[in-house]
């Protein structure tokens, strides 16, 4: 796939003053061949059926039940089923970094960025794939082992979804700038809201068209260097 840029909204806003950016994970900083994320990976090979992870999205967006519980449901069928750490990285490792990824974050840093993850990943794969851990923050879901190395149990991130805006201002306020001074990428639907509320927005080879819709960039490409060139470094003042 040849790298493909569209600017959306232009010239309303641009990456000039940005000083955090936040990345989604799944689908932005690691993909994978069938464009599958963690969780249904997990239910794959936990439940036999990956597509449980849709239906059990549209019930959560009807209102059937809220994202804490969607957590419970999904990571109580893998400890039903006697998941083991091990087992959980095998499928895992099935995904791989998005080429390019830990240069460009550590250029990023280079050039004056302060980064962070927002996502409705799993902490275990942030783990494998970035352990230098290049972030000042990450919100994403947890998950917890006992002594044998069994999983035992999961913490539900609450900044998810429409929660990804509170993440982001959570770390605007700490760092002591405003909103529209944090960038963020990412590439679907549970993404759409930060990517309008954030400075400056990308979506990385999109999966929906309403994060496209949202962005102020569409960035399609294989290396993530693509995403790096609008973020030259931090004005210096």
């Amino acid at each position: 796939m040849s790298r493909q840029e569209k600017r959306v909204n232009a010239p309303a806003r641009n990456a000039a003053n940005i000083e955090i950016i936040a990345f989604d994970v799944d689908g932005t900083l690691v993909s994978h061949p069938e464009q599958l994320v963690i969780w249904e990976l997990l239910n794959r090979r936990f439940t036999g059926d990956a597509r449980l992870s849709h239906r059990r999205y549209l019930d959560y967006a009807a209102g059937k039940f809220d994202y804490a519980t969607w957590v419970a449901l999904d990571v109580g069928d893998w400890i039903a089923a006697g998941a083991t750490r091990e087992q959980i990285l095998e499928e895992v490792r099935r995904l791989r970094a998005v080429p390019g990824a830990s240069e460009v974050l550590e250029r990023l840093r280079g050039r004056g960025y302060r980064l962070a993850v927002i996502s409705g990943t799993i902490d275990i794969v942030l783990n494998e794939f970035f352990p230098a851990h290049p972030f000042e923050a990450v919100f994403t879901n947890r998950i917890l082992f006992d002594s044998g190395g069994r999983l035992s149990g999961w913490e539900a991130t609450p900044y998810d979804m429409d929660g990804k805006v509170n993440a982001l201002a959570d770390l605007a306020q700490r760092a002591g700038v405003p909103l529209a001074a944090c960038a963020f990428v990412g590439d679907h639907v549970n993404d759409v809201a930060v990517a309008r509320e954030a400075g400056f927005s990308i979506a990385f080879n999109p999966k929906a068209p309403e994060i496209e819709a949202a962005a102020d960039v569409v960035v399609r490409s294989e290396r993530l260097e693509a995403v790096a060139a609008y973020f030259p470094g931090r004005a210096r003042r």
